[in-house]
This record gives C-alpha cells, sequence and structure tokens, in this order.
C-alpha cells in the first residue's frame, strides 16, 4: 500500500470535496481517499500494482484542482464604508413582533 499527497489549492468548500472524491473513487487501485477543504489537499492510499501515483495526480487534475492553480479569490478586497445613518441614530432598538411570542415556546404545535 503506498500513500500520495496532492495539493489542491482550489479545493475550498464541500462540494469540491465530493467532486474530487467522486473523480478518484472511480480508478481502480484506489483504497482510501482524505480529502480536506480546510488543508487544501487530497491524501490517496492506492495499491502501486493497479495504480500509479501520477493517474492519481491526473484525476485531481482533470477534476478542476491543478495543484498550481492557486485560492480563488470570492471577492475584491475593498475599503469598508460605515452606514452614516449610524452617527444619527446612535443606538439601534428592536422589537418583537407579538405573532412571533405568540409561535414561541414548548406549546408551539407543528
Amino acid at each position: 500500500m503506498a500513500r500520495i499527497t496532492v495539493s489542491a489549492p482550489a479545493m475550498y468548500a464541500d462540494h469540491h470535496v465530493l467532486r474530487v472524491r467522486e473523480a478518484l473513487s472511480a480508478l481502480q487501485g484506489v483504497k482510501e481517499i482524505v480529502a480536506s477543504s480546510a488543508w487544501q489537499a487530497v491524501i490517496v492510499s492506492y495499491d502501486p500494482d493497479r495504480i500509479e501515483a501520477s493517474a492519481i495526480e491526473e484525476a485531481v487534475a482533470k477534476a478542476g484542482y491543478l495543484p498550481n492553480q492557486g485560492t480563488p479569490i470570492l471577492a475584491p478586497v475593498a475599503e469598508q464604508f460605515k452606514d452614516p445613518a449610524w452617527d444619527v441614530l446612535d443606538v439601534r432598538i428592536t422589537e418583537t413582533n407579538e405573532s412571533d411570542i405568540k409561535m414561541s415556546g414548548e406549546f408551539r404545535k407543528y
């Protein structure tokens, strides 16, 4: 049994992990897949007699997660602006809607 770690910096969410796991599960000789969006890496245990490490790396790349791709920037970084209304209002006070109070509690029927 051999083990390989493939870097996947563009794998940053659960649906990416599922896509990578699906691509690798289809390969003959792959025994165990640990894919993590937190680590942005995939650790694969495989039988070297049945599959080569390059085929595993290629499957991850074909799924859309190239090792040199980098983490995508989802939104541009910009200066944040405060709403000027907060200077006028000073304190925000909310009031609970009476119907919400009536619907809450242990007596609520579904």
